[in-house]
């Protein structure tokens, strides 16, 4: 396994410079992977156009590379390119010049369920077959959705974590999205909140705000936040951009030990909280894994191969991954993250 690392004196350096360093470092894994994959395509014209939220993430350059690993196995091409923010509109704009193009299939991670239908739907028109990985459309944009891990199992985890790390479920607690319109975070808030009403009542979800997946913005937001609002318990970071830009913020007011956060994050990311206290633990799964098996569901459903009846769908190395619905498939539950384990991974 293989990917981005980024350390403690870096994590400053990502937030300022996102566009030059980060957009930078994606633009060229994306085109170095996208050349490699041009030889197999050569004995077959099917092209895979994927995209992400956006480019600049470490999670999505993790992704890309899982995809482009499927596609060298597949002997396919995959084309990964999305916009540089979270971007609903450059979304649409890039599904269309796909359609003009031509390509054989699209793979999409959403950055809002609805918006994006019109475009989905404009290239199924096409004859151009659709699929949606980590952030899913409305089902009538897409004809199947790789789930990273379900909506109810990532709510509960999170509360869990929270609970855990905090020592209390009692108290305000803040909770820092991506975008208010984002598909997964809002799924997976509105089980966090199922879930801690019915096991934690006195958890209360006291604001939900945006971070826009930007280290520096989600730092500042929480910076405002715990100083208006003192008496906060914890933050959960439904993104894991927003975890380590939260974590500095917590420093900087000197609230280790009294705020706890907890929530997704990237191994690379978080690593040095992990080992200094600052942070317990966070979840995730391996995006290498989800864009790999986003381009095998993707070819199986070109090839005409996709059968919910059966439950399953092969999928390389990661062998059967099951059907949780009609039109949905699960990757795996969530990982845990910690200051012991952290080590044994490098995206």
């Amino acid at each position: 396994m293989g990917g981005l690392t980024v350390n403690r004196s870096s994590i400053q350096t990502v937030s300022l410079a996102r566009r030059k360093v980060l957009l930078g470092l994606a633009a060229c894994t994306a085109m170095m992977f996208s050349l490699a994959g041009t030889g197999s395509a050569s004995a077959n014209d099917t092209v895979i156009a994927m995209m992400p939220k956006f480019t600049s993430d470490p999670y999505f350059v993790a992704a890309n590379k899982g995809a482009q690993e499927a596609a060298a196995e597949l002997g396919i091409k995959v084309e990964f390119n999305g916009p540089v923010d979270a971007n609903v509109a450059a979304q649409s704009d890039l599904i269309d010049s796909w359609v003009r193009r031509k390509v054989s299939a699209i793979a999409v991670s959403a950055n809002d369920p609805d918006a994006l239908v019109p475009a989905m739907k404009r290239a199924q028109d096409a004859g151009i077959k659709t699929m949606t990985w980590d952030a899913d459309v409305g089902a009538a944009g897409r004809s199947v959705f790789l789930n990273q891990a379900t909506f109810p199992d990532m709510g509960r985890t999170m509360v869990e974590m929270m609970v855990r790390d905090a020592g209390t479920s009692e108290g305000d607690f803040l909770i820092i999205t991506a975008v208010l319109t984002s598909p997964n975070q809002n799924r997976w808030i509105e089980e966090m909140k199922k879930y801690a009403a019915e096991k934690y009542p006195g958890m209360k979800f006291a604001a939900v705000l945006p971070g826009d997946e930007d280290l520096e913005k989600s730092k500042n937001v929480a910076l405002n936040y715990l100083q208006a609002n003192p008496g906060t318990k914890g933050v959960f970071c439904v993104t894991g951009i927003a975890t380590p830009g939260v974590l500095e913020a917590v420093k900087q007011l000197g609230l280790v030990g009294k705020v706890t956060v907890t929530g997704l994050g990237v191994p690379s990311l978080i690593k040095p909280y992990l080992k200094d206290g600052s942070l317990k633990e966070a979840a995730l799964w391996n995006p290498i894994d989800i864009g790999y098996g986003a381009i095998y569901i993707t070819k199986a459903l070109l090839d005409g191969t996709l059968d919910p009846a059966s439950g399953v769908v092969e999928a390389g190395r990661l062998g059967k991954l099951k059907f949780i619905s009609k039109d949905t498939v699960l990757l795996g539950d969530p990982y845990i993250f910690t200051k012991d384990n952290v080590d044994k991974f490098d995206f």
